[in-house]
């Protein structure tokens, strides 16, 4: 979870900044971005809410091309096939920050559109969860004693 905050907190904050976290093959000085394991990851993730993904999936796919090419079954066969050098790999590892960057501002621009209709994101609750039958301090007991609940049951010294 620390990390996920990490990535929200530096994608809202400063979003020039944020670089995805990659494993890398040395490769005798000249690392290699290991791909596979990140763009598997963020495809588990779109996955979660498929729905409302389907809108960046299929109306910006030029977005999500490397990341499904790395993340999918069948984008490792379309990989296979094209066998790209490791200079194009490069390139493509070094594009994920900037798609990263532009959903996150899309999802920033559709969450702004809807606060204005009105309409709050379906992961904002509109008011707190409360449990209604919780006893407060100064009720009465629910013990039928007739005292204040602070004062039988819900006190320091009193075991529940």
């Amino acid at each position: 979870m620390r990390h996920m905050n990490d990535i929200a907190q530096t994608l809202h904050q400063a979003p020039d900044q944020y670089e995805p976290l990659l494993m890398e093959n040395s490769n005798d000085g000249d690392p290699i971005p290991i791909l596979d394991e990140w763009c598997s990851g963020f495809m588990k993730g779109v996955q979660l809410d498929s729905d409302r993904w389907l809108p960046v999936i299929v109306g910006k796919p030029d977005w999500m091309s490397s990341i499904m090419l790395y993340g999918t079954e069948e984008g490792w066969d379309a990989l296979k096939k094209k066998n790209l050098s490791l200079e194009e790999h490069k390139a493509l590892a070094a594009g994920l920050a900037g798609t990263v960057q532009k959903i996150h501002a899309l999802w920033l621009e559709q969450r702004g559109e809807q606060i204005a209709q009105g309409k709050l994101p379906g992961v904002v609750r509109p008011e707190p969860v409360r449990n209604p039958n919780k006893v407060g301090r100064n009720d009465p007991c629910p013990c039928g004693s007739g005292k204040k609940y602070k004062q039988c049951h819900g006190s320091a010294g009193r075991l529940h």
